[in-house]
């Protein structure tokens, strides 16, 4: 690909990640903008009219898919592919539902990257080859969503009532990092508040 062709915007909170797509992009591409806070990613669109997003599912201040859904409805012109760390059914499925170009995982090799990139520009889709080896259902829920062991720590806690500062003093851990621990459980388990844990939980037999 010549490198005047594409317009391309990363959006990933993670600086060392970023700079690294970015600086591998950069002689392959014609230009490249980043961001690191969903804060800015549409003025940073309507400024530069990027012709492809490469965005991350959590994404500050602006959930990743969240984002791509304002966008397709705002920006439909856009190409959106998705670069992120979770190999998860449900996403794959929801960023297909939505019509996004692409899916990929971040521990892919950097050439797959760059192919997902030249497919997508050239009007095609691409989604990992990884994906294809993740079971669409799984008689293991936790193993299904890859929730950790301190994650469900946390999740029978919540449920049991307790606030992030009682967790964060039961558990020896920082506050924040118990806010980032309920962010990432709320994101595997594609729900957005403490009454659809509580379903949940029940359900799976957590809370015994």
């Amino acid at each position: 690909m010549s490198s005047s062709q594409g317009k391309i915007l990363i959006a990933d909170d993670h600086r060392m990640f970023n700079d690294a797509v970015a600086s591998m992009l950069r002689p392959l591409f014609g230009h490249i903008w980043q961001v690191f806070d969903g804060a800015d990613l549409l003025y940073t669109i309507q400024a530069h009219s990027p012709e492809l997003l490469l965005l991350d599912i959590n994404l500050p201040n602006l959930n990743g898919l969240e984002a791509a859904r304002m966008l397709r409805q705002q920006v439909s012109r856009l190409k959106i592919m998705l670069v992120t760390m979770y190999n998860h059914a449900h996403f794959v499925a929801e960023a297909q539902s939505l019509g996004l170009e692409g899916y990929l995982l971040k521990d892919s090799p950097s050439q797959v990257l760059i192919n997902g990139i030249q497919t997508v520009l050239e009007g095609g889709r691409f989604f990992d080859p990884k994906l294809q080896k993740f079971p669409e259902s799984s008689d293991d829920f936790v193993k299904g969503f890859l929730l950790t062991r301190r994650e469900k720590e946390v999740i029978r806690a919540l449920v049991a009532g307790k606030n992030a500062e009682q967790i964060a003093n039961d558990l020896c851990i920082a506050y924040e990092t118990v806010k980032s621990h309920r962010k990432n459980i709320y994101l595997k388990l594609g729900i957005n508040s403490l009454v659809d844990l509580i379903r949940i939980s029940q359900a799976q037999g957590w809370t015994e």
